[in-house]
């Protein structure tokens, strides 16, 4: 098993018993229930779906990317420093390791429906549970809560997994094009995340958006150069890109007068966000 010191905080999905690591993988003490381990050591308590598309490899960190995942790290980061030293935090979906950087120290689990060779554990939540009650100080979920299916049941397994006073840190996009498909089902508006916190006993820490007027012409201007431009004429195609490049100058301009903010819903006046930024807490 890659990191054999998490069996204390994992247990059998089915009758909540002691996991004992073999040769061959996991195995109940109690009801003989067996998990099977990958070549690179990682417990796969379910299945990958069979619809999915594992991810590249990418270089990420607190300078690449869109403005939207560089205000990821920036919020992350803010957040980490408020945590103990100690804390035990649990990076839900965490991919390819995108945010491995951010916890350079910390004690974190990383967890994936997928055997990437960046993740401790495969599992997904919805469909089982092998962790201890309450064993977690924090848990990440970034960009992912928009891939889940079944909110209620994942957000039901979060809730178990937090000690009292845990905090659950959320980044989700909102105004942002369909992508990781097709396992991309849902946009959430603040409203909506407000109540599905408040429906999981969750106590509501922060919530901002994440405001970002020129996004949405990076959106559309992407979504012409490699959408529609693709279904033109060849000279439709080359007039198109001709205007393309006249939009850019502007772009550029109205990005230095209208910078990014992030800040409450009910203190802005634009109702478009590119995403927002949660701290749920368990009582």
């Amino acid at each position: 098993m890659k990191n054999s010191h998490l069996l204390h905080i994992l247990c059998c999905p089915h009758c909540g018993g002691e996991l004992e690591l073999n040769a061959e993988g996991l195995r109940c003490l109690q009801c003989s229930h067996f998990v099977p381990v990958s070549g690179d050591g990682i417990p796969l308590f379910t299945s990958p779906p069979a619809e999915l598309r594992p991810a590249e490899k990418q270089v990420r960190s607190p300078d690449v990317g869109t403005p939207w995942r560089k205000a990821n790290w920036r919020f992350l980061t803010e957040q980490l420093k408020k945590l103990p030293a100690d804390a035990l935090i649990l990076d839900a979906g965490a991919g390819r390791g995108d945010f491995a950087a951010a916890f350079e120290g910390r004690k974190v689990i990383y967890l994936e429906v997928y055997p990437y060779p960046e993740v401790d554990i495969v599992c997904d939540l919805t469909q089982t549970n092998p962790f201890r009650p309450a064993t977690m100080d924090a848990i990440v979920l970034f960009n992912v809560l928009e891939h889940v299916y079944e909110t209620h049941s994942f957000l039901a397994a979060l809730s178990r997994l937090l000690k009292p006073g845990g905090k659950l840190l959320i980044a989700i996009p909102f105004m942002i094009k369909i992508h990781q498909e097709p396992l991309d089902f849902v946009r959430y508006t603040h409203y909506a995340l407000e109540r599905l916190g408040s429906d999981h006993g969750f106590k509501l820490e922060y919530l901002a958006g994440y405001y970002d007027p020129t996004s949405f012409i990076d959106e559309a201007l992407g979504n012409i150069r490699y959408g529609r431009l693709r279904e033109t004429s060849r000279w439709s195609r080359y007039l198109a890109r001709l205007l393309l490049m006249s939009f850019i100058p502007g772009k550029l301009l109205l990005s230095r007068l209208l910078p990014s903010q992030i800040v409450p819903p009910q203190k802005t006046f634009s109702r478009a966000p590119t995403g927002y930024f949660v701290v749920y807490a368990k009582p």
